[in-house]
């Protein structure tokens, strides 16, 4: 385990639905969030440099700031072996860099703002190096927005994938994928409250689109889709609408060889863990209160997902190695691997972290598949990373600007 800094954010792997680890010829390029260094400073995003086989830090070097702890980096690689960047923001302008020498700070481009009210990236390049991004946009009733770039051109219109039904805060925890077969593929939740109050919103459905046209159109579930969607309108993966103190939430899915999803989700009645797969039948899915009965897994989880050559999909999830109900940062909670085969079943299911009761490990960001440059991911292990500490609060912190630090971990799978 390589330790790459000690002065991490509460969150400074969080929000991997974009890749926070990239193989770059004998390089692992690796992204995270520091805090601020002082009171009402800003957090500091970082990007280090190591060596892949060994996973040592050679350099780190400063990327951008942001305003809190939402603000860590999105990385993605081109066919040219460019580097690409977004960084930040949180209800503000993404700042959009790239280098072809990453070691070297001033070999990155100036920041570009592209906004205005974006949060949470989801960042990809097709083999044809257009970029795909999907966000929320923040505004009176938030919507997820899909825009794309081609090569030599700018940012497109902006095309409202879904708004929420109601004003007020919703969180989609999207995630968007380039299959085999050069499909795009969309997940999303839709996550609110009546009220519009952050910490009384439930998640009441999840969803999946796919384009094959590199974003022109989309289909949700064989039908076309009509934008925004809307509760209303979508073909549900799995919904709890009519129970409303129902809740459940989704991570980010995984394309397998056969252009089709994986997904890990906390579902209800009963409270427990779902690995959800598209098969020829529709949409199947793994109790894994059954297959995994040691770990408790309902809930909101943080979680990380891959997949290698062999055509097994890797889990990371934190929770309470006891099976306990963990908080949303208990400081019990560890890391566990687990991993599925093609057929759908959990083939082993194991602790990564060392427990220590006083100290969360948590938050995975795993190095995401990808179906434009597969060969060399997951070779010789798939690298994560991870951040162990404590954290600051939830929806109850106002001030996310604190200054507490955590340890920021590398690490790879055997």
């Amino acid at each position: 385990m390589m330790h790459l800094s000690s002065e991490g954010s509460d969150r400074a792997t969080a929000y991997n639905i974009s890749n926070k680890l990239i193989r770059r010829g004998d390089d692992l390029i690796v992204g995270w969030l520091d805090g601020p260094a002082g009171k009402d400073g800003p957090v500091r995003i970082r990007i280090g440099i190591c060596d892949l086989e060994s996973g040592a830090l050679k350099t780190a070097i400063p990327l951008g700031e942001g305003i809190d702890n939402h603000c860590g980096p999105a990385l993605a690689i081109d066919g040219n072996d460019r580097l690409h960047a977004l960084v930040g923001a949180h209800h503000g302008d993404f700042l959009y860099r790239y280098s072809d020498e990453p070691a070297n700070p001033d070999a990155w481009s100036d920041p570009e703002p592209v906004g205005p009210r974006h949060s949470y990236p989801a960042f990809v390049i097709d083999k044809e190096g257009t970029f795909h991004l999907a966000y929320r946009e923040s505004g009176d009733r938030w919507q997820l927005q899909y825009t794309r770039r081609p090569p030599g051109e700018g940012w497109s219109t902006p095309t409202v994938i879904a708004e929420s039904p109601t004003p007020g805060y919703n969180h989609f925890m999207h995630s968007l994928t380039i299959g085999p077969t050069g499909r795009l593929h969309l997940t999303f939740q839709f996550h609110f409250s009546e009220s519009g109050n952050s910490r009384e919103c439930l998640t009441k459905g999840m969803t999946h689109i796919v384009s094959d046209d590199g974003g022109d159109t989309w289909d949700n579930d064989g039908q076309p889709c009509a934008f925004p969607i809307t509760i209303e309108s979508t073909n549900w993966i799995y919904q709890c609408l009519d129970d409303p103190d129902a809740t459940m939430r989704i991570g980010t899915h995984v394309t397998d060889r056969e252009d089709r999803v994986w997904l890990f989700a906390s579902l209800p009645n009963p409270d427990r863990g779902v690995m959800w797969r598209q098969t020829d039948n529709g949409w199947e899915n793994l109790d894994l209160s059954a297959a995994a009965p040691q770990l408790q897994l309902a809930g909101g989880k943080a979680t990380a997902i891959s997949y290698d050559d062999q055509d097994r999909v890797h889990l990371l999830v934190a929770t309470d190695p006891h099976g306990k109900i963990p908080g949303w940062y208990d400081p019990a909670i560890e890391l566990f691997h687990l991993v599925f085969t093609a057929e759908g079943q959990l083939g082993s299911c194991d602790q990564i972290t060392e427990t220590d009761p006083d100290r969360a490990n948590w938050i995975p960001a795993i190095e995401h598949w990808d179906w434009v440059r597969p060969d060399p991911i997951g070779q010789g292990g798939h690298w994560y990373l991870h951040t162990s500490g404590i954290n600051a609060g939830l929806m109850s912190q106002s001030d996310y600007n604190d200054t507490l630090k955590t340890d920021v971990y590398l690490n790879k799978l055997q």
